[in-house]
């Protein structure tokens, strides 16, 4: 069973998924880790543990003048940066992470495909997901996932199944139960998946300023952690 935190960031028409999976059997040890990492931050560089680490507003310091105006961009980037290898080293207890990017303005089908690549690797793990999101599209991420639960057409990557057919049904029978919702700010995970996501967002589509402060590179960092058999034509096997 794997706990998979996710979320997602956008600079249209570029939409990017980041999902964090942890094996339930190591949640603990990897939950300590990141309140370990949640403390450095605080006692070296003042930020508060209950300050939510979203990337866009955290790099720009928007609306976080007054918790965080003690730290130039210039600091706040490094952090950025100290937060992908944060997450490299969770290979040791088996966390994975996941990543999509659509250039076709599409969030939904961004999600679709992110949900079909965990679905398929779980099988071959022999293990099930349970998915928590951050808020914001409840209803339209849950009718996706029933759906997909009962009617799911998957094209062949040989043009067609070996009954002939161009698509074939596959149930995402891997995800449990419906995806579970929790506020960003109350969890460090989806957090996590906030930093991931938008890293490559910025790898993807990088910005004078993403430039400036190498952010671009951040994501480049991820190696082990990574599955790349989401995608062998791609080096970080980002989904496309």
């Amino acid at each position: 069973m794997h706990l998979v935190y996710i979320d997602d960031s956008t600079d249209r028409p570029v939409n990017v998924f980041s999902a964090i999976a942890i094996p339930h059997r190591n949640w603990n040890e990897v939950f300590e880790y990141i309140k370990s990492w949640r403390a450095h931050l605080r006692d070296v560089h003042g930020v508060p543990v209950t300050y939510e680490l979203h990337a866009t507003n955290f790099l720009s310091g928007r609306g976080s003048r007054s918790t965080l105006g003690h730290l130039s961009r210039h600091r706040r980037s490094q952090i950025f940066h100290k937060q992908f290898q944060v997450v490299e080293y969770m290979k040791r207890w088996n966390v994975r992470v996941f990543n999509v990017c659509n250039a076709g303005d599409d969030q939904f089908r961004a999600f679709e495909r992110l949900l079909n690549r965990i679905n398929r690797t779980l099988l071959a793990w022999d293990s099930y997901a349970f998915l928590i999101c951050d808020e914001g599209k409840e209803q339209q991420y849950t009718q996706l996932v029933r759906k997909m639960r009962v009617h799911n057409p998957i094209p062949s990557n040989q043009t067609f199944w070996s009954d002939g057919n161009v698509t074939r049904n596959i149930p995402i029978d891997r995800i449990l139960e419906d995806p579970h919702f929790k506020p960003s700010h109350e969890s460090y995970l989806i957090q996590t998946a906030d930093f991931l996501a938008h890293g490559l967002l910025r790898r993807e589509v990088p910005t004078s300023a993403a430039r400036k402060r190498r952010i671009h590179l951040s994501f480049d960092q991820l190696d082990a952690v990574l599955v790349p058999e989401c995608n062998r034509a791609d080096p970080k096997g980002v989904i496309r």
